[in-house]
């Protein structure tokens, strides 16, 4: 496999699951929340922390903000948007 596949693979996984999180965010609640709701999530562990290493110190709403970061493709570290501008050149 080439190295472009399989970064588009990992990248459409990435966006996969962040769009199941968004939605499953979603689901959860309704469209009347109230900033205590916002502040319970900032509480609460991530669920994800049991099976994604990434997850692990995370909560349900840092959890949430990361999924929407990746799907929208921001990098998530100084050395990783310097590898992506490398690879741009």
């Amino acid at each position: 496999m080439n190295k472009s596949f399989k970064q588009g693979l990992i990248l459409g996984g990435v966006v996969t699951l962040s769009a199941l999180a968004i939605r499953r965010y979603q689901q959860t609640g309704s469209k009347d929340q109230s900033i205590s709701h916002t502040a319970e999530l900032d509480q609460r562990p991530s669920v994800d922390a049991k099976t994604d290493e990434t997850e692990v110190g995370l909560t349900q709403l840092d959890s949430i903000q990361r999924a929407d970061w990746q799907a929208n493709g921001f990098p998530q570290t100084h050395a990783e948007l310097e590898r992506l501008e490398k690879e741009e050149h």
